[in-house]
């Protein structure tokens, strides 16, 4: 038994208010829930074990809260409970599990590292139970490896090592920074949704970057991401800049990019030149940034993540006189093949594919000073639809990863006059450039051209649409008038037969 300070801030409500429901045998809060309590960070996830009964106890948890339940696992007595979203709640997710052994030193010995092997009764926090010195070593700032065997037996547990230390700003134990390479091929067992978990919270960590780095020295990133891992050997381009770095540098800024436009304003986050335009020309949009980053495709995944995901990507495609344009291309199927192979939903799938293929396009306008006009926009976000918004974002990182946080200032105003025309566009002139309303439907197209039906319909109507976003077309008597002149000039008897001259 240890001591923690009596200074510490209270348990969640949860902690105890499921404590005192269990009332036949033991039931103790273990794991990270416990190490996050000691260092006063914020406590998002509970874990609860017991001697047994866990998923039945689980359940009625559950139907207490109000909340979802999920059986994790039948035979080994493991159910999860999300509770619904209430104002001023942290806690979204309780675990419930049997011991691993007989006892519950047993369980907590068979954990992954001793800052995990704690456990405490929520009723009487001051009795912490530490059997291999966890304690200590969080006062230390050490992550340890709780007994030889763990990497081997659970390989994902060496991207969660790395991930913890940068997360947590330790250090890796000596024995344990030696074991990581040993196990690292190992990961390739590793179940894909697993993998895909702990991913994800590698993206969404502001020193993600500092996580892929070692990731790649001790060779885990190889079975996770091949692709990335690959840059690590290509030589510098001809400013001097290697691939891998860029790449990095791309993820990093993207956070970096989002902390200056978060929510809530803080100086600190545009400090210098490069941010602080940023935070000054696009600040209007962060309220919309932090809504379109809320509308989850995936229930524990954030879009965020898989932007994030889209700059370390943004240039695996690379190859010998390949133009901006290709490499966007195909790093984006590179992305979307990896993402499968992590079985990421369709729609993050899609998402990510598009981000990374879109990007090229808003570093292309920069690149020409180009602010596109408005049926250059209405053409983008009709290819990239939302992701149009992320791609925004990484070409303004990808811009930072070349120039760092110094760019030429005539450089970076044109790289941010093209992200605010894209995303006024998007969220201020939606029904003008975006997605004008159609003022003619494909049945009255015909009727008014009187030719056959055929795809030269879509593509009649995707003209008009381009003509609307221009101003070139505001009512119905305009519209009929503009596909007049239009069909004259894309007469069928002087195409290639598919409708287009």
């Amino acid at each position: 038994m240890s001591t923690p300070s009596p200074y510490l801030k209270p348990l969640p409500d949860e902690a105890r208010l499921v404590r005192a429901w269990h009332t036949d045998g033991p039931l103790h809060l273990v794991g990270g829930a416990v190490r996050d309590w000691l260092l006063q960070r914020p406590i998002k996830d509970l874990d609860f074990v017991m001697p047994r009964g866990a998923v039945a106890f689980a359940r009625q948890v559950a139907d207490r809260l109000g909340a979802a339940f999920f059986v994790l696992d039948a035979a080994r007595d493991i159910a999860r409970v999300i509770l619904p979203a209430q104002p001023g709640r942290t806690v979204q997710v309780l675990d419930f599990a049997a011991y691993r052994g007989p006892t519950l030193e047993d369980d907590l010995r068979a954990r992954d590292f001793t800052i995990n092997a704690l456990a405490l009764d929520p009723l009487h926090p001051d009795r912490l139970v530490d059997p291999l010195r966890g304690l200590q070593d969080l006062k230390d700032k050490v992550l340890r490896l709780t007994h030889p065997r763990a990497l081997e037996d659970d390989p994902l547990r060496v991207l969660r090592a790395v991930r913890l230390a940068v997360e947590l700003d330790f250090r890796l134990h000596p024995a344990t920074q030696a074991a990581l390479p040993a196990a690292a091929p190992l990961l390739a067992r590793v179940s894909a949704e697993r993998q895909a978990e702990e991913l994800f919270r590698v993206l969404e960590h502001p020193r993600g970057d500092a996580a892929l780095r070692v990731l790649g020295h001790v060779g885990a990133l190889a079975p996770l991401w091949p692709e990335l891992d690959a840059l690590r050997g290509l030589p510098p381009d001809a400013t001097g800049r290697r691939p891998w770095d860029l790449a990095l540098a791309a993820g990093h800024y993207v956070h970096r990019l989002a902390a200056a436009l978060a929510p809530t304003y803080r100086p600190e986050d545009a400090a210098n030149f490069a941010l602080g335009l940023v935070s000054w020309r696009l600040g209007r949009y962060r309220r919309h940034l932090a809504e379109h980053w809320q509308q989850r495709l995936h229930a524990h995944r954030s879009p965020r993540g898989l932007t994030v995901w889209a700059a370390y990507y943004h240039n695996v495609g690379l190859g010998e006189g390949a133009s901006p344009e290709a490499v966007a291309a195909r790093s984006a199927r590179l992305a979307a093949r990896r993402a499968r192979a992590l079985h990421l939903s369709r729609a993050e799938i899609r998402r990510l594919r598009a981000t990374v293929a879109h990007h090229a396009a808003v570093l292309a306008w920069a690149a020409a000073g180009q602010v596109p006009d408005a049926r250059a926009v209405h053409r983008f976000f009709r290819a990239a639809g939302p992701a149009g918004v992320d791609a925004v974002l990484v070409a303004l990182a990808v811009a930072l990863a070349r120039h760092s946080l110094s760019p030429p200032h005539a450089v970076w105003q044109r790289h941010v006059d093209v992200a605010r025309a894209l995303w006024q566009a998007w969220w201020e002139q939606r029904e003008q450039v975006v997605a004008p309303r159609p003022l003619l439907r494909g049945d009255e197209v015909l009727a008014l051209l009187g030719r056959p039906p055929g795809p030269w319909v879509g593509q009649a109507l995707q003209a008009l649409a381009e003509a609307q976003a221009a101003g070139e077309v505001t009512d119905r008597a305009q519209a009929e008038a503009w596909l007049r002149a239009w069909a004259q000039r894309h007469d069928p008897h002087r195409s290639n037969g598919d409708g287009r001259a």
